[in-house]
């Protein structure tokens, strides 16, 4: 296939994807901005009113505000990462075709999983707009955090994938992961709350630099030093490296193991 056919056929699944989600439902597309204002209101009653939980050294003292600048950037990569384990599985006959190019699955859901999120980034703006905390300057920041987080979401979502094909538990381990990896980034806390002891090891976290890309880019910060995006980077580029070649390593075997 052509270049311009990948690139027609990724665009065709990524639509199909979004409409197939919601298909048949009462709310339809609705359900793309109630489900992060359910999760904004569960986490906001837990952490602020029940543990009283508030922003140290941030800039905005709204908890809901500072969790959900952090959350969008995490619902995209929770979304796209367990999608994308069981995507070649799933779609056994497709794979099964000699023409189809499997990595396009991966490269899709993570796709879909950035426009949910991007659906869910405009509300966030309204929202800032109106309890008056709208900050445009810093918006040009997601031009340097989407691309890494595409790069590292799915080179991890390709190994992923490749490794469930012969190891059917990964999906539960995967789930087990994403949950630990969830609280071990300052989403619901800030940095200033990590002990001395455990800081170096949130900081070497690829997705605090992410998370602290995104608050600064919904509540108008900056880039303050380019060596803290390190651990990102790096993630990205080694994720996307791994995965890519692990992928095209066992995609000839994906026919005879699913």
């Amino acid at each position: 296939m052509s270049r311009s056919q990948h690139l027609f056929l990724l665009r065709e699944m990524v639509k199909r994807d979004f409409q197939a989600r919601y298909a048949g439902s009462a709310l339809g597309f609705l359900w793309s901005l109630l489900q992060p204002l359910w999760t904004l209101l569960l986490f906001t009653f837990v952490f602020a009113t029940v543990l009283k939980i508030r922003p140290i050294g941030e800039r905005t003292d709204n908890f809901a505000i500072f969790l959900f600048s952090g959350l969008i950037a995490w619902m995209a990569i929770s979304e796209a990462l367990t999608r994308a384990t069981t995507a070649i599985t799933d779609n056994a006959e497709l794979v099964k075709k000699l023409r189809f190019p499997a990595e396009l699955l991966i490269v899709s859901i993570v796709l879909g999983a950035l426009v949910h999120a991007g659906i869910a980034a405009v509300l966030f703006l309204v929202v800032l707009a109106v309890v008056g905390e709208l900050q445009l300057s810093g918006l040009p920041l997601l031009l340097v955090a989407l691309p890494l987080q595409v790069a590292m979401t799915i080179g991890i979502g390709m190994m992923l994938s490749s490794v469930h094909v012969l190891f059917r538990d990964t999906a539960q381990l995967v789930s087990m992961f994403l949950n630990g990896w969830f609280y071990f980034t300052p989403i619901v806390y800030s940095l200033g709350f990590v002990p001395d002891r455990f800081r170096a090891w949130i900081e070497a976290n690829p997705l605090t630099p992410l998370v602290g890309l995104y608050r600064a880019a919904f509540l108008g910060g900056s880039l303050k030093d380019a060596g803290d995006l390190l651990p990102l980077v790096l993630a990205a580029v080694l994720a996307a490296t791994l995965g890519y070649a692990l992928f095209q390593r066992l995609e000839t075997t994906f026919a005879d193991d699913i």
